[in-house]
């Protein structure tokens, strides 16, 4: 009986026992090839053996055997037409699987192999009245990929369309220029009145941040969780954590970020950017201990990666800087090769090669960051600190003013301006008005007050160094701030209290290097009973860097990976 072998097949099919499966049919194939006898049949019918090679191709696709699975897929492709022209549609009580279905099975297939453009021929091909959910979906994000705005949003809308309620896909629709009310208006008659009223406000925010409003958006999301009882709901504290990132509002982005991965320590998204953020406040126990609980929850998406990157880049052993940042560039190049479009992994790898005084590549991938995210603050950052590195301050200041018209004016695109003049030790004065604009509009970033206090300590303006330190820490405590009045403190001679300042800077972060250097100093002028008056500056001067590292021996694999995004 030609359905024993069929239902063998399937059993195992739907018992997911696919190299059991895999190794079944492939006899059973030759068995049948073999065979040009009228006993044929006898093994399967056509349209069993149509399923079977069915179920062998996505036993294949699951084992990771992508090419193969495509090779059958498409073998399945010329029986299924003829199968169409004999009219048959099942095999005993299971339905043979569409043509649809079989095209949507070679995309994926192609998508794991990064063939795009044959992705989208296949999804292409299927009628558009035959086209479901799942096809619109995938055709919206593959040409989103390359640029064909409008094309994804005819996409996006047959999908709403069909299923009112997928907020991904209104997100993206938002993302491509579509007015909330428009939107609101499009779905209104498909969705329950009870979901109305927080999926209206849902969409504003979301609207919000798509036209970069983003302290709009966050007074939006933070309606939502007592408005509608949706406190403690890690999806909104994400969103409203990735608002207050872009506006720059990084300590509240933290919180947000912190909240989310207490709730929920599973949660990926926007984790990548919470590393970031601890990386870039020297919080390195929480980053450390961020990249162990990421990585033991996927090792298929982009957010552990990158924060196993950034944490890699805050180890501090001795000896070992290059192998940290290998490791640094690995983790992204990881990250880059499970999503392209990933603004994160690019500035990581970026940062990783700047640290490794590889400035060419750095830009490389700073520039391709800013042209997958024309308006991410920390991808023009990575560029003028790149064109600083090697004295390139015209290019700088050029990078720095496009951040200020892309963005808009604002006080980290001000900052950065700052941040260029103050090379210059004639632009020192205009650079301060800059700061002190830039701590109008924010007075919780503290990038313009370090800045300050560096510029102050320069001109030997110690006291008014000290009483904007002193200011600034009634509302905010981080290692920098701690040292950085601590230098000053030991630069009038208040060497106690400077003791005192280090200590608080070293217990924020024990790798704080100035700190440390900065206690020791005392210590040993208190043995030696040295002269209190000490310019730290001096020292910095007298006791140079060893000079840029040789990197002659890097790995082979890791040189030729530079040069890419």
């Amino acid at each position: 009986m030609p359905g024993q072998m069929f239902d063998h097949i399937r059993e195992l099919y739907q018992a997911e026992l696919y190299e059991d499966l895999k190794q079944l049919v492939c006899i059973v194939l030759s068995m049948i090839e073999g065979n040009t006898g009228n006993d044929v049949g006898e093994i399967l019918s056509f349209p069993q053996k149509y399923q079977s090679l069915i179920y062998y191709g996505d036993a294949l696709y699951h084992l990771g055997e992508y090419k193969k699975a495509e090779s059958i897929f498409m073998r399945c492709l010329q029986l299924r037409k003829a199968l169409n022209k004999s009219k048959i549609k099942s095999v005993s009580s299971t339905e043979l699987t569409s043509e649809v279905d079989l095209k949507y099975k070679i995309y994926q297939c192609l998508h794991k192999m990064k063939q795009n453009v044959e992705a989208v021929n296949i999804l292409e091909s299927i009628n558009t009245k035959k086209r479901t959910a799942r096809v619109n979906l995938a055709l919206a994000k593959l040409y989103l990929h390359d640029g064909k705005d409008r094309s994804a949003i005819t996409c996006y809308k047959e999908l709403i369309r069909e299923h009112p309620l997928a907020l991904d896909a209104l997100t993206s629709l938002l993302s491509l220029g579509m007015r909330g009310v428009d939107l609101m208006s499009y779905i209104m008659s498909s969705i329950p009145q009870t979901t109305c009223e927080w999926l209206n406000c849902w969409i504003k925010g979301q609207a919000r941040m798509a036209s970069k409003e983003y302290n709009s958006a966050i007074a939006t999301f933070r309606s939502l969780e007592p408005k509608h009882g949706l406190k403690d709901n890690v999806l909104i504290l994400s969103y409203l954590g990735e608002a207050c990132f872009h506006a720059g509002h990084y300590m509240q982005a933290m919180t947000q970020f912190r909240r989310v991965h207490i709730l929920d320590p599973l949660y990926l998204k926007n984790m990548d950017i919470y590393a970031y953020l601890l990386s870039k406040e020297k919080k390195t126990e929480d980053l450390h201990q961020l990249a162990q609980s990421l990585m033991s929850v996927s090792e298929h998406a982009v957010e552990p990666w990158v924060a196993m990157g950034y944490s890699s880049l805050a180890l501090h052993f001795p000896n070992a800087n290059k192998s940290k940042t290998i490791r640094a560039i690995y983790c992204a190049q990881k990250a880059f090769s499970l999503d392209n479009l990933s603004v994160q992994a690019l500035v990581l790898k970026g940062t990783a090669l700047l640290d490794m005084k590889k400035g060419p590549q750095a830009l490389q991938h700073f520039q391709e960051a800013i042209r997958t995210a024309p308006n991410r603050f920390e991808a023009y950052q990575g560029l003028v600190d790149c064109y600083m590195s090697n004295r390139k301050i015209k290019e700088a200041m050029a990078w720095a003013m496009r951040a200020c018209k892309t963005i808009g004016n604002n006080a980290r695109t001000i900052t950065l301006v700052a941040s260029v003049l103050a090379k210059d030790p004639t632009n020192l004065v205009k650079a301060k008005q800059y700061l002190n604009r830039a701590m109008t509009f924010d007075s919780n970033l503290l990038d313009p007050v370090y800045l300050m206090v560096d510029l102050l300590m320069q001109e030997h303006d110690y006291t008014k160094a000290i009483e904007l330190l002193r200011k600034v820490l009634e509302n905010h405590s981080t290692t920098k701030l701690h040292q950085q009045l601590a230098d000053c403190l030991q630069s009038i001679d208040q060497k106690q209290e400077a003791l005192d300042q280090y200590s608080i800077s070293l217990s924020l972060d024990p790798n704080n290097f100035r700190a440390r250097e900065g206690c020791d100093r005392i210590e040993k002028h208190n043995e030696m009973g040295l002269d209190g008056t000490y310019d730290v500056e001096a020292e910095e001067m007298m006791n140079p860097s060893d000079g840029e590292p040789d990197y002659s021996d890097m790995e082979s694999w890791s040189e030729t990976e530079f040069s890419q995004p």
